[in-house]
């Protein structure tokens, strides 16, 4: 078919095409996306764990992309203006510019259907792991039998327990900003330990982990570089720490599982905060930790604190958050090292 037989308006129907099956993805999403990824991170019910990062990685788009579609279209439309008028003043079509036009408006096609081919949302995946929830009262008092919540017991002895490096440790802020939620999460080049008696909670116990600061992955290599230059400042502050000095209540949970409240100090930006925690210490059975591919002593904890962001040294930019408050949450694998 010649392009000189139809309207210079015709390319703009593949963006219109384009920018309707990108909308009903985004919608789709479910997550209300404003920024495209080109790997979503998911998080997906797991046994051991609780929560682990899904193996699917999709393509999410975001309004930003969807935006982009919309301004091709309206190029287009002025284009084919301009073309319509210069080839009613020269008498003869202007074929170069028609098939361009073309080609431009065949190209974002590409984007919605490189997103449905990349897959949805897996089974059950979450875009942020929810956050621990502390033993129910029911639950204390059907694993203590006085129903006192004061009997915190799990069978592991006594002493040093260091941090693993496996998927189930990480530490993760769910951030809200930009009208974007999504996770700052740490995985790599974390570090600690934990000096304690699992069978008496009671005696004194502390912990102190850190992370690495630079390795922060914000779900957008701009948005994580961002993050790195602009918030958390790396170069002068490379580490990010979490210390308990003492615990404020156990109770039990359930076999081998205790839940806690600890008093601890976070160290974010060169500045000291003073946080409680809430969480969940729990030892996993044979099974368990033939899922995890562990062995030796093992502890699994889940804790959850925030941090007001006014009080942090990122107050002089609270302006660019959507939320008062920093929620973050700590995943650790810990194995026994020694008493």
């Amino acid at each position: 078919m010649r392009l000189v037989a139809s309207s210079p308006f015709t390319p703009v129907v593949l963006p219109i095409i384009a920018l309707i099956a990108a909308a009903v993805r985004w919608v789709a999403q479910g997550s209300g996306t404003v920024w495209t990824t080109l790997s979503q991170r998911f998080y997906v019910p797991d046994p051991d764990l609780g929560v682990k990062i899904s193996a699917q990685h999709p393509i999410w788009l975001g309004l930003t992309t969807i935006a982009a579609i919309a301004a091709v279209a309206v190029g287009l439309a002025i284009a084919g203006w301009i073309i319509r008028r210069v080839e009613a003043r020269r008498q003869q079509p202007l074929r170069g510019l028609r098939a361009a036009a073309w080609i431009v408006g065949a190209l974002p096609l590409i984007v919605p259907i490189a997103a449905f081919a990349s897959g949805g949302r897996p089974v059950g995946g979450l875009d942020t792991p929810p956050l621990n929830q502390p033993p129910s009262a029911a639950a204390v008092a059907a694993a203590s039998p006085a129903g006192d919540g004061q009997t915190a017991t799990i069978d592991a002895p006594a002493g040093r327990y260091e941090v693993v490096e496996h998927e189930g440790t990480s530490i993760t802020a769910h951030m809200a900003a930009g009208g974007d939620a999504f996770d700052a999460r740490f995985s790599k080049g974390i570090h600690g330990s934990w000096q304690g008696d699992p069978r008496d909670l009671g005696k004194p116990t502390s912990a102190e982990i850190s992370a690495d600061a630079a390795g922060v992955d914000a779900g957008l290599d701009l948005r994580s570089k961002h993050a790195r230059e602009e918030y958390l400042y790396v170069d002068k502050f490379p580490r990010i720490t979490v210390a308990i000095d003492r615990l404020i209540t156990a109770s039990q949970a359930g076999p081998n599982n205790v839940g806690f409240r600890a008093h601890a100090t976070l160290g974010l930006i060169g500045k000291t905060h003073s946080v409680e925690i809430t969480g969940t210490l729990r030892k996993p059975d044979a099974t368990a930790l033939a899922r995890l591919g562990l062995s030796g002593e093992i502890l699994l904890v889940k804790a959850d604190f925030s941090v007001v962001i006014k009080d942090t040294a990122l107050a002089a930019d609270a302006k660019d958050f959507d939320a008062d408050k920093i929620p973050i949450q700590v995943s650790l694998v810990l194995r026994h090292t020694g008493g």
